[in-house]
């Protein structure tokens, strides 16, 4: 099954990039944002100007004033709502410093949600990222990002299985670390190239109690992430950017990065597939 939604996603990735050579080539008086005030968002020091709207399939954004922009993403709410408990999540991201050739941003925010287990097992967990990215333009076609998020997860788990009962408390923290080459062909297609990487994740540690009667037991387990770290996923893709509808498509290779919950899925879960997809309108 993975195996064929990896091989469908890898033609649809190869007719888009014929057809997007095509059209970079091919003169647009589109209104696009592959100008030089329109700017790629995503991975990028980029952020929405005053008063202006993001509304996507992926995330929904706003901007505040010209530097700073608010998002939230709508795939914790979905997720959310799939297990019965929503997950509010908002980002901020603020374009502090914007001159000549050089962008840059900072940016933080928090997620948090309840899973619950048939067992009655209510898991909690709390996320703050906090990033930084850097853009630079070296021509009026070609630029690079730069970037790397820090992400602190807190959470706790209370448990009661038959005749016990367990509370814990969950601690990990890991490093994400980013760079990608943004080519514009033309007004309407931009050829971008991503490469993700996590240099750092920390030993994920339970600390809790165990009460089966009295006295109640002191429980501390960690556990090795260390498959985690050096994750990494190189992903090609295109940027489609017309009027005011706008898709982004890539589809890549090795570990999946979740946009919204800040967190990796190891390469081998979807047979080394990374994809990369959205679609929004911005006025």
């Amino acid at each position: 099954m993975f195996r064929r939604i990896r091989n469908t996603l890898l033609l649809v990735a190869l007719a888009l990039s014929v057809t997007s050579a095509g059209m970079g080539f091919y003169p647009s008086s589109a209104r696009a944002y592959h100008t030089y005030e329109e700017r790629i968002l995503d991975t990028t020091a980029y952020s929405l100007a005053r008063r202006r709207v993001r509304l996507g399939l992926m995330q929904l954004s706003y901007g505040i004033i010209d530097q700073l922009q608010v998002t939230t993403f709508t795939m914790p709410w979905i997720l959310g709502a799939i297990f019965q408990d929503v997950a509010p999540n908002v980002a901020l991201k603020s374009t502090f410093y914007d001159r000549r050739r050089l962008a840059l941003s900072v940016g933080a925010g928090f997620l948090t949600g309840t899973i619950e287990q048939p067992d009655d097992t209510k898991i909690r967990y709390f996320l703050i990222p906090v990033s930084f990215a850097a853009s630079v333009r070296i021509n009026s076609d070609f630029s690079t990002h730069f970037g790397a998020r820090f992400t602190a997860v807190n959470g706790d788990a209370d448990s009661q299985p038959e005749g016990t009962a367990v509370e814990g408390a969950v601690v990990v923290d890991f490093l994400q670390l980013w760079g990608m080459a943004e080519w514009r062909l033309s007004r309407v297609v931009a050829f971008t190239f991503t490469v993700r990487w996590v240099p750092y994740v920390s030993d994920l540690l339970v600390e809790g109690t165990l009460d089966a009667g009295n006295p109640a037991i002191g429980v501390q387990l960690e556990a090795d992430l260390s498959k985690l770290q050096n994750a990494f996923a190189l992903i090609p893709g295109f940027v489609f950017s017309w009027d005011r509808a706008n898709i982004r498509l890539g589809v890549g290779y090795s570990s999946f990065f979740v946009d919204g919950f800040y967190l990796v899925i190891p390469g081998d879960v979807l047979s080394n597939v990374s994809p990369e997809f959205d679609i929004f309108v911005r006025f």
